[in-house]
């Protein structure tokens, strides 16, 4: 049996450009057959600035679970899985990254944690956690060296965003040159028509975001591209 699960999607009541609440999200990705999302709404400096809590690292990160909890309420009511995880920008460039294997205690355990620089930030959490470069060569990744291979698990080889100049082809190439790098894939649901346009299929239920880590380390696990051009 197969079970999909796409892991990067934003909720409106967290991610400043994401225009689905956290319910719809949820019954969308039902009604397209789905096992299962990964929340990923966007942690960095300019969203925690936008909060009230911006002193206050304990309440900012019950403001940034605020969709991840509503979608877990809507979830279990239909029988879907809900995998919290995390797109952080840290202080050196636009590069986003996105990280499972996490749970509210490590969130809030490490305080204004996008503060760290990629590395350090891997050599930190790279065993507890997976952390992927979203959407490679974007923006300005305009060399492979360009790439921080060094400091990730591996990168986001599909995504699905209609609104992203991704250059999906270049980013699986590169990683044919780096086999230790695993290969992530997602919709990047932003909006109404972004949701269910790529898949992580699995033989099993994924649970939660560490079993999600354990399971794309292993690599147990298929990529798909579904719908739209």
């Amino acid at each position: 049996m197969e079970y999909l699960y796409d892991p990067h999607t934003h909720t409106a009541e967290v991610s400043h450009c994401g225009r689905l609440g956290a319910s719809e999200l949820v019954e969308r990705y039902r009604g397209q057959g789905f096992a299962g999302i990964a929340v990923t709404d966007h942690l960095h400096e300019e969203y925690i600035a936008s909060l009230d809590c911006r002193d206050d690292w304990q309440a900012c990160v019950s403001a940034y679970l605020k969709g991840y909890r509503r979608a877990i309420d809507s979830a279990q009511k239909v029988g879907m899985d809900v995998l919290l995880g995390a797109e952080i920008r840290f202080p050196e460039n636009d590069r986003d990254f996105l990280v499972y294997g996490i749970d509210e205690a490590f969130l809030r355990r490490n305080p204004y944690l996008y503060r760290l620089g990629c590395r350090t930030f891997f050599e930190r959490f790279s065993g507890e956690t997976l952390i992927i470069q979203a959407h490679p060569f974007r923006d300005f990744d305009e060399a492979d060296g360009d790439i921080p291979t060094g400091c990730v698990h591996g990168l986001e080889v599909l995504n699905r965003s209609p609104r992203h100049d991704s250059q999906n082809e270049r980013a699986a190439k590169l990683l044919d040159r780096h086999p230790r790098l695993v290969a992530l894939c997602g919709s990047d649901t932003h909006r109404p028509g972004d949701e269910a346009r790529a898949a992580m299929v699995f033989r099993r239920r994924i649970s939660d975001s560490s079993l999600f880590k354990d399971a794309v380390k292993s690599g147990l696990y298929e990529i798909r591209q579904l719908g739209g051009a």
